[in-house]
């Protein structure tokens, strides 16, 4: 098929990014905005071996469930690219892209995969930003990059963040541009912000700023500062990040969010899940699974600030949370304390390390948990897990397809899936979370 040509394609399932899939002549068609059961006019934009990238120019069968897009912006930011689709469809879209990585590439058939569980507010919900700064039309814009670029989107989004957050985007823009900031063309670095990243309390309402700039730009971080926290006074810190070296410019450099009955301290550098009524929801499913534990103790793999280990420390008699970030550890400590959580200790390093030598060293826990980065769990703590010989594994996952290789990995070596759970953290876009409950078949 030639590039620019226009093909008629049925679509008949989902990719791993929430686009659609067709057949044409041998080859596969991903085309992006295409819904399963719809025909499209798709032009060909990228001809590679055996697939072909498109674009849709027309529906000409529309899925019942196709809605027309909120966000003006939609088709130049690629951010929420399930805005087609209703929510329920989206939901549904999410479980479908699970199932399919873990029959692809965990060869696991017989896997019960739960209806994804949705958000109450599938807008609004995002606690945390990081907004690129540019300038279009001679004003200073803060916004995302479109998709696969670096030119940056014509407005801030007005949909994924509260309407607190909103505000203070727009007087952003208008500080920065009286500043001069943004500007267009080759310009020096050192005199131009790079980003603001925003992170919001929705439990008091709690806002933290955090500027990436050089050094050179100190004083004027600090009046842009002053003036944002007089404009605003739920701006309770301002932050100025050189190279991932953190200034406190104003206030402070934590926020103190809620999750049910739990407070967290927040650092600007620390991992927080970005859907705070989700993590609920998240952190109670991971309860469920983690069941009782009897005199053993948990562990919590890749603890971050300590949230999971908080909520595991209510039912079980000691909890060990293992965590490589030195600030966020900091975090899991004090909020362990704000908590009067007693029977929690974090230890700092690599997870792949430490839980190998607890494990020489005799320890047998219950339960272990873990939630990696996108890339998973690496190879020797899978074989840590497995020496410990834990009866029940929780695993939080962020990535279907890094998921399903490690399930694989347990899978020949003793463990079973028992349930799949996926939970919506991110409406609007293809991600999706999952919770695991795998269980000990056999020593």
């Amino acid at each position: 098929m030639e590039i620019g040509s226009v093909q008629k394609v049925k679509i008949t399932d989902y990719l791993h990014d929430g686009s659609g899939l067709g057949r044409l002549s041998g080859q596969v068609v991903f085309v992006p905005g295409a819904l399963a059961g719809e025909e499209v006019l798709a032009e060909v934009t990228t001809q590679g071996k055996g697939y072909v990238q498109t674009e849709v120019k027309e529906v000409l069968l529309a899925h019942p469930s196709r809605v027309s897009p909120v966000c003006p912006v939609y088709g130049e930011c690629g951010g929420c690219g399930l805005q087609h689709a209703d929510y329920e469809l989206q939901l549904e879209i999410k479980r479908r892209i699970v199932e399919s990585a873990l029959h692809r590439i965990g060869g696991l058939r017989d896997v019960a995969i739960r209806p994804v569980i949705g958000a109450a507010s599938p807008w609004g919900y995002r606690n945390k930003g990081t907004f690129r700064v540019g300038r279009i039309s001679g004003r200073a814009v803060l916004g995302f990059y479109e998709e696969g670029s670096h030119r940056l989107v014509s407005r801030h989004c007005k949909h994924l963040f509260s309407p607190s957050v909103t505000a203070l985007l727009s007087y952003l823009e208008e500080v920065l541009t009286e500043q001069g900031f943004g500007k267009e063309g080759h310009v020096d670095r050192n005199t131009e912000i790079d980003s603001i990243m925003i992170r919001e309390s929705r439990y008091k309402g709690e806002t933290l700023l955090v500027f990436s700039c050089f050094d050179e730009l100190a004083e004027e971080i600090k009046r842009i500062a002053r003036k944002v926290c007089d404009k605003f006074p739920l701006v309770v810190g301002v932050c100025r990040n050189n190279k991932g070296k953190l200034h406190i410019v104003e206030g402070r450099d934590r926020i103190v969010e809620k999750i049910d009955h739990l407070l967290f301290d927040v650092s600007a550098k620390s991992f927080f899940q970005v859907n705070t009524e989700q993590a609920a929801v998240l952190y109670r499913k991971v309860m469920e699974y983690v069941g009782p534990t009897g005199q053993e103790p948990v562990v919590d793999a890749y603890c971050g600030t300590g949230t999971i280990s908080l909520f595991a420390a209510q039912k079980a008699r000691r909890v060990i949370g293992i965590e490589s970030v030195s600030e966020a550890v900091r975090d899991a400590k004090n909020n362990a304390v704000k908590n009067n959580a007693t029977n929690v200790e974090f230890k700092k390093g690599r997870v792949e390390d430490i839980l190998p030598k607890l494990v020489r060293d005799g320890l047998k826990p219950a339960v272990v948990i873990v939630d990696p980065p996108r890339k998973g769990c690496d190879k020797r703590l899978l074989e840590a897990i497995i020496e410990a010989g834990p009866v029940r594994i929780v695993y939080v996952s962020c990535n279907p397809s890094t998921l399903a290789r490690d399930i694989k990995r347990l899978a020949g070596c003793g463990y079973a899936v028992a349930e799949v759970q996926p939970v919506d953290m991110f409406p609007q876009t293809s991600h999706v979370e999952s919770v695991v409950l795998i269980t000990r078949v056999n020593k």
